[in-house]
């Protein structure tokens, strides 16, 4: 846990994109210190796309991280493997709009991401410590952050199906085999009431039962499930992949109900903009210190 990661072999990917339905190629490689992950769209005339909350695009459906008029979206899978397996240094080479869904979940990734190795760079990590909660709310939905010692997430899900309904869960992200184990399985998943209205808008061209799950009137419409509360799973998933976004591992317990993409965006930027939140430190095993804030 004290030293940078970057990958120790490259790694490829191919597939098709979950809105696109374009077939997309992805190379990960290796990457020095310091390098943070880096998009570069091969395709548009190698755009480089930092993936930091400086580039951060609006969407409500997917992550998106765009520069000089190029995107790249749907990179929360693939951000929550690497932020949750904490490599740290990567450049992403992708020759399309998208990253490839696979199987709907970050299980894919973290594979490659193994059969790979990691290799640790001659730079030390600077951890994010909360110091002091940070909240953000929304109608009947919220999200915040609480320092904690390790970087831990409790998420609740409520909706009105009867295969659906309320889901809580809570996991310990860097205990090793926590999240290959317990998160990076589930998939993503929708209404089919809604996939007809995101076709209609140019989205999930290339969603099937294949790459997700997909919840009909009368109940899952999938051979089956990986785990009985596989949503809220999935929702931790995508809760690990945009928090990547503070572009450094976070050392807070995250607790959210009922919230999404937009809020866990709206938690990453309120956590870096209220910057007597937290202090950047290498790794210790001591609780936050709480007198820090004078010296960040």
């Amino acid at each position: 846990m004290k030293r940078r990661q970057t990958i120790a072999s490259p790694i490829e990917i191919s597939g098709i994109g979950l809105h696109t339905g374009k077939r997309i190629r992805v190379r990960l490689l290796p990457a020095p210190a310091n390098t943070g992950v880096v998009f570069v769209r091969t395709d548009a005339g190698g755009v480089e796309i930092p993936a930091t909350l400086e580039h951060v695009g609006p969407s409500f459906y997917a992550t998106v991280i765009q520069s000089s008029g190029v995107e790249v979206s749907t990179i929360e899978h693939l951000m929550a493997a690497l932020y949750s397996l904490l490599v740290d240094d990567v450049r992403v080479e992708i020759d399309g709009p998208e990253v490839p869904i696979l199987d709907g979940s970050s299980g894919p990734f973290v594979e490659r991401l193994r059969e790979a190795g990691l290799r640790s760079l001659d730079a030390e990590r600077r951890y994010m410590t909360l110091i002091r909660p940070v909240t953000v709310t929304h109608d009947d939905k919220r999200i915040a952050a609480y320092p904690c010692r390790e970087y831990r997430a409790t998420y609740a899900i409520d909706f009105d199906h009867p295969q659906l309904g309320y889901q809580e869960l809570s996991v310990s992200l860097w205990r090793e085999g926590e999240f290959e184990a317990k998160l990076a399985p589930a998939r993503t998943f929708t209404f089919e009431s809604e996939v007809e209205a995101l076709r209609k808008r140019g989205l999930a061209q290339g969603g099937s039962l294949d790459n997700a799950v997909v919840l009909g009137e009368e109940g899952i419409l999938n051979p089956g499930l990986r785990f009985e509360d596989e949503c809220v799973r999935h929702k931790i998933l995508d809760l690990c992949g945009d928090l990547s976004l503070l572009g450094r591992p976070l050392r807070a317990h995250v607790v959210a109900y009922k919230a999404g993409h937009d809020l866990h965006s709206r938690l990453a930027r309120k956590i870096h903009q209220s910057t007597d939140a937290w202090y950047l430190a290498p790794w210790s095993e001591e609780a936050p210190n709480l007198g820090a804030a004078a010296q960040a």
